[in-house]
């Protein structure tokens, strides 16, 4: 028996209609999760359509309006929808999809299903909004929820991974199915399909995949990670949600050149940027890779990469496949970093990698996370000298600490009194929104201010070290931090508009790229 009106309604249309499956992508354009589960359906045949509801914009997420909320009804009722599932990929995005469920469920009476990390990590928080909760690796798990769904099955309630809130208090608790181990057996993301799939933006809706004709074609090689940083979900998916399973899992190198070449069949992209947590650094995965890629692709591409997977005889072959970029976290100092982070990588070894990328022709973007309440004056200090080492070019990623529920930060941070509840990220903050990549407009202590201004002026070729070293010992800056943090703001227009320049005419330069960096008030560090 059901006593949720919504589920009753569900189970009915879709035994008359089949499931006709909306899946939400919440401030996220590129969304590879909702991209493989729509791919998922379609090929059992299900109706599914992928709504992008808004693009992330640094630092300037704007809250869903009545006039999207209104744009998103349009295009579900144009569909004649029944269920409606939310990618709730972070915590920091809790807050809107309750309204988006408010509506969904309100105005347009449909069931909603959350998914994603957020539902992963807090599913009894979850299910109180939403009426279904689907927990883990998605793709199989709604598959069989839309099979029962379809055929009428009894045992719907019973589909592994999902929640079911059936009635006021009564909650139908599934368990996790295993995590897929060969993800060769996955569908390829879906980017031939355009006329089921919308952007709704500015209180509107565009028909047509949001990302198709950008430059730059995201995919993913792996699932999980193998290493248990503290501030990412990976530490706590491994320990928590999947005990004892393989977490860090692999494609084929043969699957992945695969997808790119039916991709490439019908979009021009120019490049590739591989998005795993890490690279794949298995010596005979990464020779056969080195061979194929390049034989079969042969475009520039990106990959991130942990410091301690970095040597000079795997990036060699790397450089010799097309590797013209690398994304490498830093984080902070190297005290910070091993005892708050959990990455223990000295000083000097990321001072070597930074000479390697130099000398092999790779482009380094290194990653960093400030607003921690445990770096000392000296921590700053040591970080601006390590990073005052590197050879140009490089380019840095200056990020706000964002604290996950449930991951060991967040255990560590609470338990030794450093934040409150309030601190963590969906809990009753959205500082992600307004403050992921550092703005120094932000209201922060002004000794902060002063060593992110310095730090991230180390990244332009155009101003001299040796004045940035000398300004690093002014007590008055400290103080008064005021003309650093104009002249770094001077310094980043001078940069993004060097690099915008080389992009356009590179043909590089996108709609969607212009929509993201064009918010002048916010201009973010780099």
């Amino acid at each position: 028996m059901v006593q949720n009106p919504r589920l009753e309604s569900l189970f009915q249309q879709a035994k008359r209609d089949g499931a006709r499956v909306g899946i939400l992508s919440t401030w996220d354009v590129e969304n590879n999760a909702v991209r493989i589960l729509a791919a998922t359906l379609r090929a059992e045949g299900h109706h599914v359509v992928e709504i992008y509801f808004k693009d992330w914009i640094s630092n300037h997420l704007e809250p869903a309006s009545a006039a999207d909320l209104d744009a998103l009804g349009r295009v579900v009722r144009r569909e004649q929808l029944n269920l409606i599932c939310l990618s709730v990929r972070a915590s920091a995005y809790a807050q809107q999809a309750q309204v988006i469920s408010a509506y969904v469920r309100d105005e347009l009476e449909l069931p909603v299903l959350w998914g994603g990390m957020h539902p992963t990590m807090a599913p009894d928080e979850c299910i109180d909004v939403a009426d279904m909760v689907l927990s883990g690796e998605g793709e199989l798990a709604l598959l069989d929820l839309a099979n029962r769904l379809r055929d009428g099955q009894d045992d719907t309630l019973g589909t592994g991974n999902v929640w079911f809130r059936r009635g006021q208090g009564d909650v139908v608790k599934n368990k996790l199915r295993p995590l897929v181990s060969d993800l060769d057996d996955l569908q390829f993301r879906d980017y031939t399909t355009h006329e089921h799939k919308y952007f709704v933006t500015a209180g509107t809706y565009i028909q047509g995949d949001p990302m198709f004709g950008d430059p730059v074609f995201q995919m993913m090689g792996s699932r999980g990670c193998i290493y248990k940083c503290s501030y990412c979900y990976n530490s706590t998916y491994k320990k928590d949600i999947y005990p004892g399973q393989k977490w860090f899992r692999v494609r084929s190198p043969e699957s992945m050149v695969e997808e790119i070449r039916q991709a490439r069949g019908h979009w021009d992209f120019k490049r590739i940027r591989f998005d795993d947590e890490v690279f794949n650094f298995q010596i005979d995965w990464l020779e056969r890779f080195c061979e194929v890629y390049p034989r079969e692709i042969g475009l520039p591409f990106e990959i991130f990469i942990e410091p301690k997977l970095v040597n000079e005889e795997r990036f060699t072959m790397l450089r010799d496949a097309g590797l013209e970029g690398v994304y490498m976290g830093i984080q902070s100092s190297e005290r910070v970093t091993g005892h708050l982070y959990d990455r223990r990588v000295k000083n000097q070894s990321i001072e070597d990698i930074a000479q390697l990328y130099h000398r092999l022709g790779i482009k380094p973007h290194f990653q960093l996370i400030f607003d921690d309440p445990v770096s000392t004056e000296e921590d700053k200090a040591a970080l601006f000298d390590m990073i005052a080492s590197f050879p140009h070019p490089y380019d840095l990623y200056l990020f706000s600490m964002t604290v996950f529920p449930g991951s060991e930060l967040n255990h560590k941070l609470i338990d030794n009194g450093l934040i409150s509840p309030y601190d963590i990220d969906g809990v009753n903050n959205t500082r992600v929104f307004y403050q992921h990549r550092i703005n120094l407009s932000y209201p922060r202590p002004v000794e902060d201010t002063f060593w992110i201004a310095l730090t991230q002026m180390l990244s332009k070729p155009f101003v001299p070290r040796t004045m940035l070293r000398a300004l690093a010992r002014s007590q008055t800056l400290k103080q008064h931090p005021w003309p650093l943090i104009q002249m770094a703001n001077a310094t980043n227009f001078i940069k993004m508009g060097a690099l915008a320049g080389s992009m356009a005419v590179k043909g590089e330069m996108t709609n969607t790229l212009l929509r993201r960096w064009l918010s002048m008030d916010r201009v973010i560090t780099t």
